[in-house]
C-alpha cells in the first residue's frame, strides 16, 4: 500500500512517492501503475485531463484519488482541486473526466469536477464493461452529466456509494440504461440545485436515496423503466423543492418506495404515510449577509477561472447587488461582480453573524 502525489509544477518523468517528486496528471500516478491500497494525494489546481482507470482495487483495499482541498499533504496551502473537460472553460474537448471500464473498489474524495454544457456525456462514465464498489464523497460536480452507465452495452454499476456531494447546472447527474437486480448503489447526504433535468434516472434495484435535498430540478428521482418482481428504489429523509414536473416518479407503481419526504408531487409513487408537502424554508442569512454589502462568497459567486469575468456588456449597472462598482476592465453579467477578496465567514459589511456548524465539516 503506497502514497503518491500529483500537482503542478510536477514531472510525470518522476516516481510521485513524495511532493517533491510528484507527479503532474493524474494518469501520470495511474500509469506507475497504482494498484490495491495505493492512496494518491492531488494538489490544488486544475487539471486538464481525462483518468482512465486502468487497474482495480479490492476489498477492504480500493485505491483513493484525494483532492487536497485544506493543502495538508500537498503545498502546505491548499485550494480547489478540479478537474475538466475543458481545454479553455469555454467548449468541451473531452467527452469524459473519469472513465471506468470494468474497474472495482475504486474511490474519490475532494474533486471539484466540471463540464461546459451539453456536450460532455457525463463526468464518470461506465462503458463497456462492469464496474463495482465506485466510491465518490466530498466532491462537487457543475455542468451536464454526473455520473453515466452506457446501459446499451450492457455495462452496470453496482454497490456504488455516492456521499456528502454537491452537483448544480447538471442536466442528469445520475443515469443508467440498464434493468438490473440488486444494485446496492446508495447515494446520500448530498446536496442537488439549480440542475435542469432529471437529477437521478435509473432502472437498478436495489437502489437507496436517504437523505438529499434537491431544489429546482424537472425531477428528483425517476425509475425510467419497469423493474423486474421483487425489485424497489427506495427513497426516504429527503427534501425537495422548486421541481418542474414530479418530484418522484416510476414507470411502474410499486417500484419507488417513499417515507418521510418532503415531497411536493408524485408519479406511480405511493405516498409514504410520514412524507409532507410543505415548504422547507430555507435560511437567508447568506443572502443579507451580501445584500447589506458583506464580504462573504455566495453559491453564485462567479470562479476565478469563469470566461464571464470582465466581458463588455451594454449598459451595465454602475454596481453590483451587494453594492460593489467595478472590479476590473469590465462589470461581469449577471447580479453580483467577481471579487478575489471574498471570503467563505460572513463580513463586517452586515449585521448577521454565521455561527460555524459544531463539529469537523469538509467543503
Amino acid at each position: 500500500m503506497a502514497t503518491y502525489y500529483v500537482g503542478k509544477g510536477g514531472n510525470d518523468a518522476s516516481d510521485g512517492t513524495t511532493w517533491a517528486k510528484r507527479k503532474l496528471t493524474l494518469n501520470g500516478a495511474e500509469d506507475i501503475p497504482v494498484a490495491a491500497g495505493d492512496t494518491v494525494y492531488v494538489g490544488p489546481g486544475t487539471y486538464r485531463e481525462t483518468l482512465t482507470c486502468d487497474v482495480s482495487g479490492s476489498s477492504g483495499s480500493p485505491i483513493t484519488y484525494i483532492g487536497d482541498y485544506d493543502g495538508s499533504h500537498t503545498d502546505g496551502t491548499g485550494g480547489i482541486v478540479r478537474v475538466t473537460a475543458s481545454d479553455n472553460d469555454q467548449t468541451t474537448a473531452r467527452n469524459y473526466i473519469v472513465k471506468m471500464m470494468g474497474r472495482a473498489y475504486r474511490a474519490f474524495d475532494g474533486f471539484a469536477f466540471d463540464a461546459c454544457p451539453k456536450s460532455v456525456y457525463s463526468m464518470f462514465w461506465v462503458e463497456t464493461s462492469d464496474v463495482d464498489h465506485l466510491t465518490i464523497r466530498n466532491c462537487t460536480f457543475n455542468g451536464w452529466g454526473g455520473i453515466g452507465i452506457k446501459g446499451f452495452q450492457s455495462a452496470n454499476l453496482t454497490n456504488m456509494l455516492v456521499e456528502n456531494c454537491i452537483a448544480t447546472n447538471c442536466y442528469n447527474f445520475y443515469i443508467d440504461g440498464e434493468v438490473q437486480d440488486n444494485s446496492g448503489n446508495v447515494i446520500q447526504n448530498c446536496l442537488f440545485f439549480a440542475n435542469s433535468g432529471i437529477v437521478i434516472d435509473t432502472k437498478s434495484g436495489g437502489f437507496t436515496i436517504k437523505n438529499c435535498s434537491f431544489y429546482g430540478a424537472y425531477r428528483c428521482v425517476y425509475v425510467s423503466s419497469s423493474l423486474n418482481a421483487g425489485q424497489t428504489v427506495t427513497v426516504n429523509n429527503c427534501v425537495m423543492a422548486g421541481i418542474n414536473s414530479f418530484a418522484l416518479e416510476a414507470k411502474t407503481l410499486g417500484n419507488l418506495v417513499e417515507d418521510y419526504n418532503l415531497c411536493p408531487t408524485r408519479s406511480n409513487v405511493a405516498t409514504g404515510a410520514h412524507s409532507l408537502a410543505y415548504g422547507s424554508l430555507l435560511d437567508m442569512r447568506w443572502a443579507h449577509e451580501l445584500l447589506n454589502g458583506g464580504s462573504m462568497l455566495s453559491p453564485f459567486d462567479l470562479a476565478s477561472y469563469s470566461q464571464l469575468i470582465n466581458v463588455a456588456g451594454t449598459s451595465p449597472t454602475t454596481a453590483d447587488m451587494r453594492g460593489t462598482s467595478k472590479i476590473g476592465t469590465e462589470r461581469e453579467w449577471g447580479a453580483l461582480e467577481y471579487d478575489s477578496t471574498l471570503d467563505i465567514e460572513a463580513g463586517s459589511g452586515g449585521a448577521v453573524s454565521i455561527q460555524p456548524i459544531q463539529g469537523s465539516v469538509r467543503l
